[in-house]
């Protein structure tokens, strides 16, 4: 303990060893020859560490970069042995090289034990050639979901379309049949016809939000989105329930999105609706739509008092068909907020719901800045082939 002692404190004192130059018989060529080769090594060795750390700096997600870390340590340590041989033709640092050579020596074992602990999951890691096999599969992959999402578009238009048709008959002969004979219908009677037709409705318009659900996502082509006038036309085109819900919107200052307008009408007007549809009859309706920047996408918040929504029926919400309330207390296909997620997961985002019963609701969502959606991909123009 004393020697490591005595060691330590005279770390840096150079009066027992005498430069290395009068250490033997050096002559200029043999000693130049030995300074300029350990510099050139250092200078090389310097060099190495510092591609490693701005490679691991600029390629986010690199894998194992402990092993970088410990490498351009071990490297640099390396260097720095050859920098002080160098110097001690001047400056006799023997102690000092000591600890240079020590501390070399224990980053060199940690590497390589790093590297043992380490090898299997280095050896599982995908070449270059493994990745782009990987990405023409992906790429098939992607164009056949594409070319499968269409035909299912054209299956849901055309059945939709044939249900359309006998519903509008029925609806047709309804009306036809009470303004003929209605006046020798009993009450009873009347009462079959308007609920006939009250279930046509229904089915109309169940099937026109399936339709509409259907055809989320099925269109690549963004454009700018103001949603400062896209609520504005929301609004405008929902004059009369916000009248009867005695409503007050507060809406904050919204951006401007790339993306396709129908997609983003769907969901802000379906969560405004459902803030108009869910309140509490003795409160007068409160909306506020907000959005808060995060840098690479935005969040918003559409916030209503109404009726609430218990815990664990958060998620349920969101799945298609699902009604948390009988059709006599509210209307509805419970297709709505299946629309919202389906478009925002397709958009990269996330929607959720945080909630009070009998306080109110406000539904969260994400949305990038730069939206990329499968039909995007879907898009290339060839495919990459792999030799």
């Amino acid at each position: 303990m004393n020697q490591l002692l005595d060691f330590l404190r005279r770390l840096t004192d150079t009066s027992d060893w005498p430069p290395r130059w009068y250490c033997g018989n050096w002559t200029d060529f043999h000693g130049w020859l030995y300074i300029v080769s350990d510099l050139t090594i250092w200078l090389a060795y310097m060099a190495i560490p510092l591609i490693l750390i701005r490679f691991v700096i600029l390629k986010k997600g690199v894998p194992l970069p402990s092993v970088f870390i410990l490498f351009g340590a071990f490297i640099l340590l390396c260097g720095a042995t050859h920098l002080v041989d160098a110097l001690m033709f001047w400056w006799p640092a023997y102690r000092f090289n000591a600890l240079i050579r020590f501390l070399t020596g224990v980053v060199s074992v940690a590497t390589v034990v790093a590297l043992i602990r380490y090898f299997k999951e280095a050896v599982g890691l995908r070449t270059s050639r493994e990745f782009e096999r990987e990405l023409l599969f992906r790429q098939q992959a992607v164009q056949e979901l594409s070319r499968s999402n269409q035909e299912l578009q054209q299956f849901a238009y055309v059945a939709s379309h044939d249900l359309q048709s006998p519903l509008k008959t029925i609806v047709n002969y309804l009306t036809l049949l009470e303004s003929r004979y209605g006046h020798q219908l009993d009450p009873d009677g009347h009462k079959l016809i308007d609920t006939s037709t009250a279930a046509a409705g229904r089915m109309r318009t169940l099937i026109n939000d399936l339709l509409d659900f259907s055809r989320v996502g099925s269109v690549a082509e963004f454009e700018p989105v103001d949603l400062n006038s896209l609520i504005a036309e929301i609004i405008e085109e929902h004059q009369d329930d916000i009248r009867s819900a005695n409503a007050t919107l507060d809406i904050g200052p919204l951006p401007t999105l790339t993306a396709h307008r129908t997609d983003l009408k769907q969901v802000f007007q379906n969560l405004i609706t459902n803030g108009l549809k869910y309140r509490r009859p003795d409160v007068d309706t409160r909306l506020r739509i907000s959005a808060t920047d995060l840098g690479a996408q935005y969040q918003f918040s559409v916030a209503d008092n109404g009726i609430g929504i218990e815990p664990q029926y958060y998620e349920r919400v969101f799945q298609i068909f699902q009604r948390l309330h009988g059709r006599g207390h509210y209307p509805g296909t419970g297709i709505g907020l299946a629309t919202c997620k389906k478009v925002i997961d397709i958009y990269g985002g996330k929607i959720w719901v945080a909630s009070e019963p009998n306080v109110g609701s406000t539904f969260y969502l994400t949305i990038p800045k730069k939206i990329k959606t499968v039909q995007h991909y879907a898009e290339t123009d060839q495919l990459h082939p792999v030799n």
